[in-house]
């Protein structure tokens, strides 16, 4: 990573204790970070739009971050990624924010490496899953899937194919870049894909994509 080039990040975390553990191990690396902080939605909102964040790392909690409120102000800025950062002790659904442009998702206790591997591949466009996430999502598959999904010649080539775009973790409007298409033309691609599988969020796509081959974790 260019060291001339700045990163503007925000760290949302109800706890300012480990906002500032962010903030240090940070400022220890290298690379040209500009950092803002925010406690709860009432602060994020606006520093997302005013600040225009390149990623934001988001330590999710219900009872301090609305989701519906975050979904619908990412949606403005769609350039801005997202580091979700969550605790193994709380027994929640790490991906409730998956279409919200997440890129990596990690613990707190995942290693300090990891975090820095986490913005790397963010900013390179790439995904970044500790194991603890992945553990998860593998487990959280086998609960979620079930016969009444349609086997893999029930779709289209190009609906197959915007599955594999949603679960590379791009955006409507990067999958609609990419293939040429408008970003309506992709929202009814996903929505016709959803009524199709019977599927209700991108975790159960992600986990219907695992199942039945369509995207192939690497070894």
């Amino acid at each position: 990573m260019n060291s001339s080039i700045t990163t503007r990040i925000i760290l949302a975390d109800a706890q300012p204790v480990y906002r500032e553990g962010i903030k240090s191990l940070l400022a220890d690396h290298q690379s040209n970070y500009r950092i803002e902080e925010a406690g709860n939605s009432e602060e994020l909102r606006p520093a997302l739009l005013s600040f225009q964040p390149d990623i934001l790392i988001l330590d999710y909690d219900p009872g301090y971050f609305d989701a519906d409120e975050l979904v619908n102000t990412l949606s403005v800025i769609p350039e801005c990624k997202v580091i979700l950062l969550s605790s193994q002790q709380k027994k929640v659904d790490i991906f409730r924010l998956l279409d919200s442009n997440i890129y990596c998702v990690l613990t707190k206790e995942c290693k300090k490496r990891d975090i820095h591997q986490a913005i790397s591949c963010t900013l390179r466009g790439e995904k970044f899953f500790c194991t603890f996430a992945l553990d998860l999502l593998l487990a959280d598959r086998r609960k979620t899937l079930s016969v009444r999904s349609l086997p893999p010649e029930g779709l289209s080539v190009r609906e197959t194919d915007v599955i594999r775009q949603i679960v590379s973790g791009k955006s409507n409007k990067e999958i609609a870049g990419s293939m040429h298409l408008s970003q309506h033309t992709i929202h009814t691609h996903r929505r016709n894909i959803m009524r199709k599988l019977q599927l209700h969020s991108a975790v159960e796509l992600c986990n219907y994509a695992l199942e039945t081959g369509i995207v192939k974790l690497e070894s």
